[in-house]
């Protein structure tokens, strides 16, 4: 049995070597035939990207912890892995990797920097202090590489962080829109036994500020009412509530639906924008406004509006379609939902400049296809001639 695994682990090593090799081997070829290319020993395409890497090391990080719940006043433990965002070994080029504790309205609450230990593994931990709101916070790590290529690069860590005394009270809310205005209705029960109370003072701040001076809320009747108007509502959407319940604080974040339906889809050609006129299959992605995934349906139409491709939506709204392709021509797509809701999207621009990666499995077999306006050349280590062919297709055993 390990025998076996081993050596299934030791084949799958050897064809990703060979495929980086061949990459490479077609990219500098490439490059070597483009118009006004200089190719030298020392100015290679090869050792250029190695060079590349080597003065900036691209990383990527994984967080993991030790449970994605917490009460405030606890120690949030974790562990960062760090590794070379190109062959996946631990990497060694930063020093110090920082993690830090983001609040709903997406302001930083607390912020570690910590070393590797003799092996190079990153270990560290966050307390919670006693005075955290309840809600949905993030954990964001990178390294000082990784702020050269930007924030939405850094890896991110959703946890819940729960306050004790929200197991004695519970706020329950439901919406309504009405024009631009968002009504709130809030309903107070205890736990466990889910009976109806009414807590000693509550307070609501539309902009999650505690700083602030909040809002006040009647507590006559069984329900209590709040109207957020159009202005009033942030930009993150996140209000805190604040209730006061046999002697204790708590505080709580709610985040305000977004009742207006509405939708985005994302589109991604397989392989890179397309370098030639050519059929490419196109995937896509859809969620809805809450950032879940939505069903949709559509067509594709080019600059003289004729339809080039329809599309549906088959699972968590994603799906594939493949199209003719035509650099120096404009798509867009035209997408709707179940509620009738329709909008539309650019799609990708093709680029007569591109070169397209392409990757196919069939059962044993890969099948790699690069794309390209300029002549490959001939590989004669891949097992065919190709000068003069716009396309390099090989098959690995």
């Amino acid at each position: 049995m390990r025998s076996t695994i081993f050596c299934k682990l030791y084949k799958i090593y050897i064809m990703r070597t060979y495929f980086f090799s061949l990459l490479f081997l077609c990219m500098q070829n490439v490059f070597a035939q483009a118009p006004l290319a200089v190719e030298t020993d020392s100015m290679s395409v090869e050792n250029l990207f190695l060079q590349q890497m080597s003065h900036f090391p691209q990383e990527k990080l994984y967080l993991q912890t030790d449970r994605g719940i917490y009460m405030s006043g606890e120690t949030l433990w974790f562990r960062a892995h760090l590794v070379d965002a190109l062959m996946l070994k631990q990497a060694n080029a930063s020093r110090y990797v920082y993690v830090e504790l983001v609040n709903p309205l997406g302001n930083l609450v607390e912020r570690v920097k910590i070393r590797p230990d003799s092996l190079g593994c990153f270990y560290g931990h966050i307390p919670l202090g006693e005075d955290l709101p309840e809600g949905n916070y993030s954990l964001r790590a990178y390294t000082w590489f990784m702020q050269n290529i930007g924030e939405e690069y850094f890896p991110h860590k959703l946890i819940y962080i729960s306050d004790p005394v929200s197991e004695a009270i519970s706020p329950e809310i439901s919406y309504s829109a009405e024009n631009n205005d968002i009504h709130a209705e809030i309903h107070f029960l205890s736990k466990p036994d889910n009976r109806s109370v009414t807590p000693t003072q509550a307070i609501l701040f539309p902009d999650g500020d505690r700083d602030k001076e909040g809002k006040v809320l009647s507590l006559e009747g069984e329900n209590i009412h709040y109207t957020f108007k159009k202005k009033e509502i942030p930009a993150s959407r996140t209000f805190l509530l604040q209730t006061v319940y046999d002697g204790k604080i708590s505080n709580r974040y709610f985040r305000i639906p977004e009742l207006s339906k509405t939708f985005d889809v994302a589109f991604f050609p397989e392989g890179g924008h397309a370098a030639q006129s050519t059929t490419i299959k196109m995937a896509f992605k859809a969620i809805d406004a809450d950032g879940l995934s939505t069903e949709v349906e559509g067509q594709v139409f080019d600059e003289e509006g004729q339809v080039c491709a329809d599309f549906k939506s088959q699972h968590l709204g994603m799906g594939s379609f493949r199209m003719y392709y035509v650099p120096g021509k404009k798509y867009h797509a035209v997408c709707s939902d179940g509620t009738g809701v329709s909008k539309r999207f650019d799609l990708p621009e093709p680029s007569p400049d591109a070169i397209s990666l392409n990757t196919l499995w069939s059962k044993d077999y890969l099948r790699v296809s690069l794309s390209t306006r300029y002549p490959i050349g001939h590989f004669a280590d891949t097992g065919g001639a190709f000068a003069g062919h716009r396309s390099v297709c090989t098959t690995l055993g």
